[in-house]
């Protein structure tokens, strides 16, 4: 009940808040009070609004598309036969009716296909809402109702398609794991941007220096051989030359290390070459010919003037390289042994756990687009070349 009672508390604030400043926005309310305006119709707030709006409409486009594509692929019949048909349990028996109607209704197969739209929206769509797990007792052909969570949103269920035992809920089966490449992936976000602006700022700095001709040479690497070899490049390194655990262990932080250095090490170079592109063009840019020629120090120049301007490009990266780590990266945590989110998706494809890949294509889409959102509001609000006015 609580959920419930917050969930919807939240909702309804949300949608009034937004009502009521663009109504402020529009000068139907508070039209001549100045302090209502500059906050409720702030030009950077309904930016926010328009680009929340367009994400939601790509969310949706996202969901819509998940829905058809889960139900092509693999026909919720089909997977019936393969799931429950068994010599004991023929297809068309009594059981394997029960047994598959329950998988049907457990995984949002059941009903028309309109139905199941309208369902499949409201599960994902974040309202507050409580599953629970219906079984079929073979004995007494009855159904049995368990196990009841609340959630706000709705993955469904896993389930093995080699046994017809209940699976767990999607969202629980996520949530661990996206946990456990969210530690590796913000660690190694941490080195990237900690070696990676500063690499490319000396590059730039000192540009045609020898500094700058190591730093293209290891760019230039980076790029040109394979990233699934380069990591097995500098899983050599950690491990056999160092020394490093190569196998993960959540209770040992030193097994981290090498998953966190391998992306730190290979992300930082792409980073390095967007700084130093953005650093070498300020460097040669007007207003820096004119702060030289009025002998302001070369140091003073690169603190005060080209790192603020250099740096805007670059900023809207940062929500997209945190929110990123969630999603993990499948050929590390192969490699190193990582029970992340990576591996959950090769998992799924390889069992058929059409669930768990719809799961995975949804929270990636909200992901991105809450990525995408939250980097176009951090630059506009950093970037002084950005104008909100009408």
């Amino acid at each position: 009940m609580t959920l419930y009672l917050v969930g919807y508390t939240i909702i309804i604030a949300v949608v009034l808040f937004v009502i009521f400043s663009i109504l402020v926005k529009k000068r139907v309310l508070f039209g001549n009070t100045p302090g209502m305006q500059k906050v409720f119709g702030h030009p950077l707030l309904h930016y926010s609004f328009r680009r929340v709006g367009s994400a939601l409409i790509s969310v949706l486009l996202a969901i819509l598309v998940t829905f058809f594509l889960v139900r092509l692929a693999q026909p919720a019949d089909v997977t019936c036969v393969e799931k429950f048909a068994d010599p004991k349990v023929p297809v068309g028996s009594l059981v394997y009716n029960l047994r598959c109607d329950n998988w049907k209704e457990n995984m949002g197969f059941a009903g028309s296909m309109g139905e199941q739209l309208i369902n499949f929206f409201y599960s994902i769509l974040p309202f507050p809402k409580t599953l629970c797990i219906t079984s079929i007792d073979t004995d007494s052909m009855m159904y049995a109702v368990g196990n009841c969570q609340n959630f706000i949103i709705d993955l469904g269920r896993i389930y093995d398609l080699a046994g017809v035992s209940d699976g767990e809920f999607v969202i629980n089966y996520m949530s661990s794991r996206m946990m456990t490449s969210f530690k590796i992936g913000i660690l190694a976000v941490v080195l990237q941007l900690g070696l990676g602006y500063p690499f490319g700022i000396l590059m730039a700095k000192y540009q045609n220096g020898a500094f700058d001709k190591i730093g293209k040479a290891y760019i230039i690497s980076i790029d040109a051989i394979p990233g699934v070899a380069y990591y097995y490049i500098w899983m050599a390194l950690f491990c056999g030359v160092m020394g490093m655990p190569q196998r993960y262990t959540a209770s040992n932080f030193i097994s981290w290390l090498p998953a966190v250095l391998t992306m730190g090490f290979t992300g930082m170079a792409g980073i390095g070459l967007w700084v130093r592109r953005y650093m070498v063009d300020e460097f040669n840019s007007d207003y820096v010919k004119f702060a030289r020629s009025k002998g302001l120090k070369s140091g003073r120049i690169l603190r005060v003037h080209i790192l603020r301007n250099a740096v805007v490009p670059l900023v809207r990266t940062f929500p997209s390289a945190v929110i990123g780590a969630l999603m993990g990266t499948y050929y590390l945590e192969n490699i190193y042994g990582i029970n992340g989110i990576g591996q959950a998706i090769i998992t799924a494809n390889n069992t058929k756990n059409a669930a768990l890949l719809q799961g995975v294509i949804i929270i990636s889409a909200y992901l991105s687009v809450l990525s995408y959102l939250l980097g176009d509001i951090v630059t506009a609000m950093v970037d002084p070349r950005i104008s909100f006015s009408d």
